[in-house]
């Protein structure tokens, strides 16, 4: 009689142990794909106009473009009393081509 109890309580685990198993590798929800790709969606940024934006402004539009590198941006806009050419931003130090080609889309003059 003890075995025979010990077997159903047995089988029993093994049951509840498999069927949990395979709960747990089934996903509660189904995996949902970006309807948009990333550069898609870095298109639709608004545009700056870096001959007016703040410091903030700036550091918050381009990418790569930090506080202290908008700071130096302004301080260079200052200085040659306004840009005429997005080219200007590579004279701040840590500004290049790369840079500039990433923004090019947000940048306005």
């Amino acid at each position: 009689m003890l075995r025979k109890t010990f077997t159903t309580f047995f089988t029993a685990i093994v049951l509840v142990a498999v069927s949990a198993s395979s709960a747990a590798a089934t996903p509660l929800l189904p995996t949902v794909k970006p309807t948009q790709p990333m550069q898609a969606v870095q298109q639709q940024l608004v545009k700056v106009n870096i001959n007016t934006a703040s410091a903030a402004e700036l550091a918050m539009s381009l990418t790569g473009v930090g506080q202290r590198r908008a700071e130096a941006i302004i301080a260079l806009r200052e200085q040659l009393g306004g840009f005429t050419d997005a080219n200007q931003l590579m004279q701040v130090k840590g500004i290049g081509p790369r840079l500039i080609e990433l923004n090019k889309e947000r940048i306005e003059l």
